[in-house]
């Protein structure tokens, strides 16, 4: 695990398709098949190893509904919140790029 609070950063936002996930995810809770409807390039098994990764990073909690079927809700922690900002700084910093 890196130790640079940069590197932290981007540990937990590693792999394509991470940020997405997370953009999606600020707008509110989402089950699992709302989060593959809303990016439709991602496999289903690239979603689930994100959704594992931002769990594991402290970004995403995952509520299991009560009744039958079981549904789960996938939401942004606080900590996932906070990368809002961040993220956007990202979109605006990749827009004023040269060729953006």
């Amino acid at each position: 695990m890196p130790s640079c609070p940069v590197e932290i950063t981007l540990h937990a936002l590693r792999g394509r398709w991470t940020t997405l996930v997370v953009r999606e995810l600020l707008c509110g809770p989402h089950t699992f098949s709302e989060l593959a409807a809303a990016l439709p390039g991602l496999s289903d098994k690239i979603l689930t190893e994100r959704l594992r990764q931002l769990a594991d990073a402290g970004v995403v909690h995952r509520d299991r509904l009560p009744g039958w079927p079981t549904t789960v809700r996938y939401r942004l922690t606080g900590h996932g919140r906070a990368l809002g900002p961040v993220l956007q700084t990202l979109w605006d910093w990749g827009n004023a790029a040269p060729g953006g």
